[in-house]
């Protein structure tokens, strides 16, 4: 297991997988060169992988402790209503959104069959005011993984095929080489 199919596997709990969506954010699950260019398409999650930390598991082996953040960013938006307080509805879509995000990423069998653990999950919200009311939450999750030397340095290998010799590996008995008789 490395970082990239750690990220892998956390888009495919969020992603909804044959039309089943496990958040609100339904199909708009976006990563890194599909975000949507229509501006109205809330809620959304979008996800990132924004560090890595490799700390060596001891000197002459080939493995590391390996943490990954995986942001998680979640969007949602509703009509402004000017008798309508900033915390109404807005923070209740995004409380919501944030609930159901952190249900799929920690109920997750697959998921949890890859990594050590989930060692911190640290979340951040945010509001707008603009003609509309945004809302946004920032979630880094922090998984730790072990890679082993298969996981970060597998050498190219090929099949052994074929073996060509005429001569023996080694000298037949009774035989010395470096006698004469």
């Amino acid at each position: 297991m490395n970082a990239e199919e750690l990220f892998e596997l956390v888009y495919r709990q969020l992603a909804p997988i044959e039309g089943e969506a496990p958040t609100s954010a339904e199909d708009r699950v976006r990563r890194p060169g599909d975000l949507p260019t229509q501006p109205d398409s809330y809620p959304l999650l979008k996800l990132r992988m924004v560090a890595e930390t490799k700390q060596s598991l001891g000197r002459g082996t080939p493995g590391w402790l390996v943490l990954v953040t995986i942001r998680i960013i979640g969007e949602v938006s509703a009509p402004a209503i000017a008798a309508e307080p900033l915390t109404s509805e807005i923070e209740g879509r995004l409380w919501q959104l944030k609930g159901e995000v952190e249900r799929a990423v920690i109920n997750s069998y697959p998921l949890f069959t890859h990594v050590q653990q989930l060692a911190s999950v640290q979340s951040q919200l945010a509001y707008a005011l603009e003609g509309k009311h945004l809302a946004g939450v920032q979630s880094d999750y922090t998984f730790e993984i072990v890679e082993s030397g298969e996981d970060f340095a597998t050498p190219p290998t090929e099949d052994l095929v074929e073996l060509r010799g005429t001569a023996p590996l080694h000298p037949g008995l009774g035989f010395y080489a470096g006698a004469a008789t």
